[in-house]
């Protein structure tokens, strides 16, 4: 179900379709940041770079996997109301802990570059 802001003139989501595109939006900055991540500027040059790069990477994975099983449960209306707002607020605080990794992760690597 859409409605029209119209001081902005963009559509406005509710229920289902707004926890479903908060998600799909999380997973496009997760593709972005592991496309980052897979650049010739963060090649890790330590032993330690590359364990985390490979820990990162990781984890990048599993919260794309997850934000995917979410998404089916939540169209598929398996997850009930009231389970899926606390679970989209753990997955964006989840996934803005892992955005401040990567970041920090780019940042040693191009440091040590």
């Amino acid at each position: 179900m859409t409605s029209t802001d119209f001081t902005s003139s963009t559509p406005r989501y509710t229920g289902v379709n707004a926890t479903s595109l908060q998600l799909e939006r999380i997973n496009k900055n997760l593709v972005s940041l592991k496309t980052k991540l897979n650049s010739y500027m963060c090649e890790p040059k330590t032993l330690l770079l590359y364990q985390r790069m490979e820990g990162l990477r990781n984890d990048l994975a599993d919260m794309l996997s997850i934000n995917e099983e979410l998404i089916w449960k939540i169209k598929n209306k398996i997850l009930l109301n009231e389970e899926v707002k606390p679970r989209i607020s753990q997955q964006f605080d989840l996934y803005k802990k892992l955005e401040l990794k990567v970041l920090e992760y780019i940042g040693m690597a191009r440091m040590h570059g």
